[in-house]
């Protein structure tokens, strides 16, 4: 579910000391999702008050410039230390319009005894309310098939709620989902031209792959090699493409690799394609192995677009067969600005450390040229990266 980004040097020093330094995070299960609000299940669990309401008249202070909004409460379904009965009043510090009597849901959190609510949710839907009563709460086990059946719901609210559930899930548990996956419905979605459903694509192309067959590889492949349309982004590209890989494994990434690099129109199908390499690499290991992977996004070093960016790939799948190819393009470009040249450095540094943990005794070859190419380095600028990456090199035994 991984256009999964220029940045400050200073920024860009700590996301490629986590990189290179640390064993890699889970991540959500959809890393190709749109953004999306927290799913009530969420908001809930983490809440102290929640109550259904009326609205009963929005009040307006012209001389302060404030307006807030009276409720009468109808249920309360979830209380913290202060308790709330049917007919009680709550007033919220903001604006909302409404009509005497419109359902709401108000959500809100205690602090040093006084509750701040959320947004209020309008519950005029037929369904909303039925919904979040059943929502399963973050650690029931196999969660995700309740909101299965409401991906694609025609009420809005509860078709985010959804998706957002599996924009957070990990994707073991999305994973899990595999012989549920409605097939079908997945590739009429993935062929939508409609802007709601299109941010989902990522999600349905990756799903696709983890519940589908040789047809469906078929489908995602049709989709996937498209001619790009001038300045129209492709939505869930990335994601189509994770799930094709899926299906086809090795056989599918040379597929994609051949015709991708050989585009020139391609360059935004490129982008995505890296960020199916990242999901791979966490995921996907079991249908392509780690060195075709490695070997894959040693290409994007070729692209100048994407070139200095991959660094940070290669050196936490420790890819030390790019050495080669960074000192030798170590000052020219993509690679003659400072911040791609610390990445060089960084790079350099992670290198000559690996070898020298792996085996002490005997360096590697690739840590000796590490250390010989960052001896010829200005040495204050090695210094810089070593402190602004947290990386000093260790000592030979």
């Amino acid at each position: 579910m991984p256009g999964i980004r220029q940045i400050a040097p200073g920024i860009a020093a700590v996301l490629l000391l986590m990189a290179v330094a640390s064993p890699a995070q889970a991540v959500p299960g959809c890393p190709f999702c749109a953004p999306s609000d927290p799913p009530f299940s969420q908001r809930l669990a983490s809440c102290d008050v929640a109550l259904t309401v009326k609205w009963l008249s929005l009040t307006s202070d012209e001389a302060r410039g404030k307006e807030t909004t009276a409720f009468e409460v109808v249920t309360a379904f979830r209380m913290g230390n202060r308790q709330f009965k049917k007919g009680d009043l709550v007033t919220w510090e903001y604006g909302r319009d409404g009509k005497v009597g419109d359902p709401f849901l108000l959500i809100g959190k205690e602090v040093d005894g006084e509750i701040n609510w959320e947004q209020p949710v309008s519950l005029g839907g037929e369904y909303l309310y039925s919904y979040i009563r059943k929502v399963p709460p973050p650690e029931m086990p196999d969660r995700l098939t309740f909101f299965l059946k409401f991906l694609e719901f025609p009420d809005s609210e509860i078709c985010n709620d959804a998706y957002a559930e599996f924009s957070r899930a990990q994707f073991s548990e999305v994973a899990a989902l595999a012989p549920k996956l409605p097939r079908a419905k997945l590739r009429k979605w993935l062929e939508s031209t409609d802007p709601q459903i299109q941010v989902r694509l990522g999600l349905y192309g990756m799903m696709l792959g983890l519940g589908g067959d040789n047809s469906d590889a078929e489908f995602l492949e049709r989709l996937i090699m498209k001619l790009p349309e001038p300045d129209k982004p492709r939505l869930g590209i990335d994601g189509m493409m994770a799930g094709y890989i899926l299906l086809t494994g090795e056989r599918g990434l040379e597929k994609l690799l051949t015709a991708k690099f050989g585009d020139p129109n391609a360059e935004d199908d490129l982008v995505a394609l890296r960020n199916t390499l990242m999901f791979l690499w966490d995921y996907g290991q079991d249908r392509v192995p780690a060195e075709s992977l490695r070997a894959a996004m040693r290409r994007f070093l070729d692209r100048p677009r994407v070139a200095a960016n991959v660094v940070e790939n290669l050196a936490r799948w420790k890819d030390w067969q790019s050495l080669d190819h960074l000192i030798a393009a170590y000052g020219t470009a993509p690679f003659d600005s400072t911040l791609s040249k610390q990445k060089v450095v960084a790079f350099a540094i992670v290198c000559e450390k690996d070898g020298i943990k792996t085996s002490p005794a005997a360096l590697p070859e690739s840590a000796v040229k590490a250390r010989r190419f960052l001896d010829g380095l200005d040495q204050g600028f090695v210094k810089s990266v070593e402190r602004a990456y947290a990386l000093k090199p260790e000592k030979t035994q």
